[in-house]
């Protein structure tokens, strides 16, 4: 038993750096659970054979001193009363040695229980470090989950708040002739070219002097072709946001514009 309790106690102990949680409540549940039941036996007890090996012998050697003494009022000549003052002086000892027998009980029982409380304070200690990395695991998990939830929600937001720049810059452009700045055209998603095309588009349909039917049909056909990109330019930014698209926080508007030039 005892080397039962002193492997789970090393077990218990070691800094293992491959810890296994419940490896350990196993191998210590089955060190609690396999205990037999206490029972004391004198015999097998190394105190009790060193105090028995102790009162026999002194008790000998009282026996002998009882008789010698007894033999030397007798004139020297054993005699029956010598024995028996003797054995009496031996029986003393080994009836002292059985009221030793008591306490040595009481020690044996004490080392079992506190055996068994080592073990349980053990599985506990053990029980609460695997619910730590339990709830270490599961606060991290969550909370890689939140951050992938909060990006995707940034990117989402961030493709709508394009959408809307692109919306709003291409229609000032076409009706205003206005020339956007390079932190507008990226926060919109457009390109240079894309804008100064729009301007230019603009300029010839308000052209000083411009009237007629020509161009009066010039200026419709200049007006539908804006319209077309615009809608184009804003069809592909809502497709990119239906189809899902994640991980946008490292792209930039830059790259974003440089693939809408490119379908352009």
């Amino acid at each position: 038993m005892a080397q039962t309790y002193d492997a789970a106690a090393q077990a218990y102990g070691s800094a293992d750096a491959l810890y296994d949680a419940e490896r350990e409540l196993d191998e210590l549940t089955a060190a609690i659970t396999g205990r037999r039941a206490f029972s004391y036996n004198p015999s097998a007890d190394p105190m009790y054979r060193n105090y028995a090996g102790q009162y026999v012998q002194n008790g000998r050697l009282a026996m002998r001193d009882t008789m010698g003494q007894a033999a030397a009022l007798t004139g020297g000549y054993g005699s029956s009363y010598a024995q028996g003052a003797g054995q009496q002086r031996y029986d003393e000892y080994l009836r002292s040695l059985g009221e030793v027998l008591p306490e040595l009980y009481g020690m044996a029982y004490r080392q079992y229980t506190d055996q068994g409380a080592a073990l349980q304070d053990a599985y506990d200690m053990a029980f609460q470090r695997r619910e730590t990395a339990y709830a270490r695991e599961r606060d991290r998990i969550a909370d890689e989950r939140y951050a992938a939830e909060q990006q995707a929600a940034a990117a989402q937001t961030a493709f709508k708040q394009m959408q809307t720049n692109y919306a709003n810059l291409v229609k000032l452009i076409s009706t205003t002739g206005y020339k956007p700045k390079d932190k507008e055209l990226q926060a919109a998603g457009l390109s240079r070219a894309q804008a100064e095309a729009l301007r230019n588009q603009y300029l010839l349909e308000n052209k000083p002097g411009s009237s007629g039917g020509g161009g009066g049909g010039r200026k419709s056909s200049s007006k539908s072709t804006t319209l077309h990109q615009s809608a184009a330019g804003a069809e592909r930014i809502g497709k990119a946001v239906a189809a899902g698209v994640t991980g946008l926080s490292g792209l930039s508007p830059k790259s974003t514009t440089s693939a809408r030039s490119g379908k352009g």
